[in-house]
Order: C-alpha cells, then sequence, then structure tokens
C-alpha cells in the first residue's frame, strides 16, 4: 500500500489527498492541515510512503516559507524512509522565479529537492522551473476535478458576448485595465465579469455587467461566444477548461489547443482578438468551439486526470 501524506494549501491539499485516496487500487492519502502538523510529528502511525507539499514552495524567502521549510526538515527526518513530493500550482512557481530573479530565492534547498518527485498543474509551469537552472524536472499532472460536460452542446448565443473573470481585490492582475479598454472600444459588445463591482463604477462602460461570485457557471457559459482569461501568471485555468467543453471560443494567455493565444496582455491585442471573432459571428459563420470541446473532454475527464495523477505518484513510489 503506498500511503500518502498531503500537506500545504488547504482547498487544494484536500482535493489532492482525495484524488490519492484509492484504497482499491492500492492507495491512501490524508490532507493534514496547519492544526494536525504536530500531531504528525508525534504520530505512531505507520510511516507515509510519500510526503507532498501542495503549494507551498521550496527555498522561500519570506517567514512563512522559512517556517514550513524549518517544519519540513523536521518531518523528513522523522520518517526517513517517506519520499518528498511538490504539487505546483502556480503561484508558488511564480514567487519562486520573482525570488530567482531577484537573487533572494534559497536556491539550494530547491537544488536539494530535485530527487523529490515534482508534479505541475500546467505544462507552462514545468518549462518556467526548468528554466530555473536547478534541475526540476517536473511533469504536467492537472489537479483532478470533475468538470461538468454539457450534451448535447449548447448553440451560441444570438448576441456576441465576452464572459471573463476579474475578482475586484486582484483588478490589475487579471488584465482587468485592459479588459475595460477594450470593452469600451467595442461598445456593441457585452462584457460579463465574474467579480464583484468596482467602486469606481464611473470607469466601467455601459456594455460591462459583474456578476459577483456565481456557484453554478453553466448559464453564463451558455449566454457567452467567448470566454476571456488574461492573468499575468497562471495554472491551467478552469474557466478555460469549462468554456472549452462547453464549445466556447477561448482566448487565453498560454497556448492551448482550441484556444486562441495573446500575450502580452494589451488593450490593442484583446481588441484585435475579440473582434476577429465578432466579425464571423455577425456573418453568421461563429460556430461553437467543437475543436477545444473535443481536446477538453480528452484531456480532463476526471478519469484521465485521476489516472494520470495517481500514476504519477505510483511510479514515483516504485522506483520508476
Amino acid at each position: 500500500m503506498i500511503r500518502t501524506v498531503v500537506l500545504g494549501q488547504p482547498y487544494w491539499g484536500a482535493r489532492i489527498s482525495a484524488a490519492l485516496h484509492a484504497p482499491d487500487a492500492g492507495l491512501t492519502s490524508a490532507f493534514v492541515g496547519q492544526g494536525g502538523w504536530a500531531g504528525l510529528l508525534l504520530s505512531r502511525a505507520a510511516a507515509p510512503t510519500l510526503l507532498l507539499r501542495a503549494g507551498f514552495r521550496v527555498g522561500g524567502t519570506t517567514p512563512r516559507a522559512r517556517a514550513f521549510d524549518a517544519y519540513w526538515s523536521l518531518l523528513r527526518r522523522r520518517f526517513p524512509k517517506a519520499r518528498g513530493g511538490h504539487y505546483w500550482l502556480g503561484t508558488d512557481v511564480l514567487n519562486t522565479t520573482e525570488e530567482a530573479a531577484a537573487g533572494t530565492l534559497r536556491r539550494a534547498l530547491v537544488a536539494g529537492s530535485r530527487g523529490d518527485l515534482h508534479l505541475a498543474d500546467a505544462p507552462w509551469l514545468v518549462e518556467e522551473l526548468a528554466a530555473l537552472g536547478l534541475g526540476i524536472e517536473a511533469q504536467t499532472v492537472h489537479v483532478p476535478q470533475p468538470y461538468p460536460v454539457p450534451a448535447p452542446v449548447e448553440a451560441l448565443p444570438e448576441r456576441f458576448s465576452v464572459l471573463t473573470y476579474v475578482p475586484a481585490d486582484r483588478f490589475e492582475f487579471y488584465g482587468g485595465p485592459a479588459v475595460l479598454g477594450a470593452a469600451r472600444r467595442l461598445p456593441e459588445v457585452m462584457f460579463s465579469v465574474v467579480g464583484k463591482a468596482l467602486k469606481n463604477r464611473e470607469s466601467v462602460p455601459p456594455n460591462v455587467r459583474f456578476l459577483g461570485w456565481i456557484g453554478d457557471m453553466s448559464g453564463s457559459y451558455r449566454d457567452s461566444s467567448v470566454v476571456l482569461r488574461v492573468p499575468r501568471h497562471d495554472g491551467f485555468g478552469a474557466t478555460v477548461i469549462e468554456g472549452l467543453l462547453n464549445a466556447r471560443h477561448v482566448i487565453y494567455t498560454h497556448d492551448v489547443p482550441g484556444c486562441r493565444s495573446v500575450w502580452p496582455v494589451t488593450e490593442d491585442a484583446l481588441v484585435t482578438e475579440i473582434e476577429a471573432s465578432y466579425a464571423r459571428h455577425a456573418e453568421g459563420q461563429l460556430a461553437p468551439n467543437e475543436e477545444g470541446r473535443a481536446y477538453a473532454i480528452r484531456e480532463f475527464s476526471e478519469a484521465a486526470l485521476l489516472d494520470r495523477l495517481r500514476g504519477a505518484v505510483r511510479g514515483f513510489a516504485d522506483g520508476r
């Protein structure tokens, strides 16, 4: 039996642990939150096969990062036969690369993790880790989750509409200024924004509406022609995957099959990409994105994601 203990970001750590708990397949897993860290050190339970940190990067210089690295060192000494693993989710990679560029990253600690298991939520995160030059060879394993697959595919709406995600507390990071700028220049296009309305409403064009937090996004995808996701840095955005599964056209900051890529994110670039789809819509030529949907169904079914994650852990534990 391969026993995994997952520590790190509560939401993602718990989800990863649940995906790895499959006793019938020879795998068990438990997520241990911060309240249980001391107890884990004192535990008399069977030693884990793999200690996996989710989203808690190695070698950071913040007090929190240093504290967790110190705890991790104690944990590895407590369970000397357990192997170490790192699940890179997005912001942890961004912070690591920024510290490396600033010369503050504790590079020896990062390099010392080369023999551990390294998983990354998206292929571009794998590339960013490799670019550190510290020998981190990660493999792409998107965090398993059940993405709803609508059937049949809904027709595109009669009114051309763009759906995007811009949280008010990270407005700049998620490309908010470029999105609003594009909306001003495309008054005939409705922009629906998942996120709270901005406090300064005078700066918002009349063709932009803020939807707030939405638990069930199915109606929003149905009412959109294009899904737009343009953050400064990202794991594999769920709205991209869900947009493709709904056969919507997607504009993203990364090269993904079935998507149109835009980088860097500027107002001009967004206008160009959105106008291209709008022109096809006006001519009656914009059909559902069946190519993108087929790719997403193939790559992001829950069964495929579970097999990928469990296979990576099992192969690492077996020394493959």
